[in-house]
């Protein structure tokens, strides 16, 4: 008779190699997500496709034009990544004013675009000084750590 597995104390999110090992329980169990609340108001989704985690790249689970696309960018350009995973907002959620529009000048540290986890945000800023040169995300995608979301061209 198998044990039924316990579940965790739900006050922190899980790490990413959690995140992992939750995805590949739920494949194996035929489910295609999971959500998980606390008292405290803290929720976890996680979904799961039909693929092999060993042999998809993180490309293949975010927002197709989230992906590179590096013939459309010149070498020189900075790109400017995913901190975290989580959906892409161009947009100050308050304001709804662009944080930086292509085109614009952007100095190092500047909040370039965000990710949005739940009710989380985090910012992306901008490595170095510089021009927004492409967006490679749009509003809303979803982006894995380290993707470009943006490029700037070298002040």
């Amino acid at each position: 008779m198998n044990m039924p597995l316990s579940v965790p104390n739900f006050e922190t999110l899980p790490n990413s190699e959690e995140v992992v090992q939750i995805s590949q329980w739920l494949k194996d169990a035929g489910l295609s997500s999971l959500e998980l609340s606390n008292a405290h108001g803290t929720r976890l989704r996680i979904s799961v496709g039909d693929y092999e985690p060993s042999a998809a790249p993180i490309s293949a689970l975010v927002s197709p034009s989230a992906q590179t696309h590096p013939e459309k960018a010149p070498s020189t350009d900075i790109p400017v990544k995913a901190p975290y995973f989580g959906n892409v907002l161009l947009c100050n959620p308050v304001t709804k004013k662009e944080f930086a529009p292509e085109g614009s000048s952007v100095r190092a540290e500047d909040t370039v675009a965000m990710l949005q986890i739940g009710e989380l945000t985090v910012p992306i800023t901008a490595p170095q000084n510089g021009t927004v040169a492409q967006f490679i995300a749009k509003e809303g995608d979803l982006v894995g750590y380290g993707q470009t979301v943006l490029t700037l061209q070298p002040a």
